[in-house]
């Protein structure tokens, strides 16, 4: 019970930071001159994806590779679920489709899909290596690295920018960033301590509730982040977070790689298959409903979500 009052008392301050954390970010991203959408991919995404970079560096740091693995993909799953939160529970109209740039959106998705397709593949071929390392985990983390120098300013862009200004909005970001990291990182903490602890005789790891807890607990950040971009009516921002978060988390692949004593597919056994599946069959929903502009695709997301807390268990 103890660890319960914890997780809601953490949780509370991680939705103070975060709502604070969607304005600092959208102001640096202004004073830097960038779009919303990529005030999302670059500045959002990577400070609401260090809970996840922080639990997987923990987890291989304690030799459980298996946990680091499922809290990169099962947080990717649940970051698109968020669009069914989004949709159904927060606005109640299913509008996300139809107010994100889909271009942009489905260049994200597709990339994210391919990448995600990639590890998988990577299990077949567990002795290739370069370096020391899977080079189908090095070629994801080059994939991330290439695509996010091809999304930089130019050098005219770059020269309108006023410093000056700039510094103000960065101190709060950095203060706003710090806070969600380290609630973040205590939140996921409380979380698997609760995931092991029986309350009222049901140990909550074992159940739905328990996947469906733990995945909050580190994806908490998108989820506020989102919901406040989206009440201000900036989805093109929601979607750079959402879908820039996948892309990050699978980039942590490569330090999780780094830090394990060996292959990380040595470590890849049939309950990672079920999550890692989980998150390219609902990666691949979301493409296809995007491509083919259905507005309802929250209720495809709420099906492939569900379907990866009971392969899961």
């Amino acid at each position: 019970m103890v660890y319960l009052i914890l997780f809601f008392i953490v949780a509370g301050g991680m939705v103070f930071f975060a709502k604070r954390l969607t304005h600092s970010g959208d102001n640096l991203g202004k004073s830097l001159g960038m779009e919303s959408s990529w005030v999302g991919v670059v500045l959002l995404a990577s400070i609401t994806s260090l809970p996840e970079l922080v639990t997987g560096i923990t987890s291989t740091n304690l030799g459980n590779q298996t946990m680091a693995i499922a809290n990169i993909f099962g947080s990717n799953t649940f970051n698109l679920f968020i669009i069914f939160i989004l949709d159904v529970i927060i606005l109640r109209k299913f509008v996300f489709i139809k107010n994100i740039d889909r271009k942009e959106g489905l260049k994200l998705s597709l990339l994210t899909l391919f990448l995600s397709s990639i590890f998988i593949l990577g299990s077949f071929f567990k002795e290739v290596q370069l370096l020391g390392q899977s080079p189908f985990i090095l070629f994801i983390f080059g994939g991330y690295i290439f695509f996010m120098k091809s999304q930089g300013s130019n050098e005219e862009e770059k020269k309108k920018i006023d410093y000056t200004k700039v510094m103000k909005p960065l101190k709060i970001f950095l203060i706003d960033s710090i806070g969600v990291v380290i609630l973040g990182y205590v939140l996921s903490q409380t979380a698997d301590k609760l995931a092991v602890t029986p309350i009222m005789g049901i140990v909550l790891g074992q159940s739905i509730i328990g996947g469906f807890l733990l995945a909050v607990s580190t994806s908490l950040p998108e989820l506020i982040v989102s919901t406040e971009a989206v009440k201000k009516g900036d989805f093109q921002m929601a979607m750079g977070n959402i879908l820039g978060s996948n892309l990050f988390n699978l980039a942590t692949l490569m330090v999780v790689e780094f830090l394990s004593k060996g292959s990380l597919y040595n470590y890849l056994g049939g309950f990672n298959f079920s999550v890692v599946g989980a998150a390219i069959l609902i990666q691949g929903i979301f493409s296809i409903s995007l491509y083919y502009k259905k507005e309802k695709l929250s209720f495809l997301l709420l099906g492939g979500y569900l379907l990866s807390l009971v392969t899961s268990i």
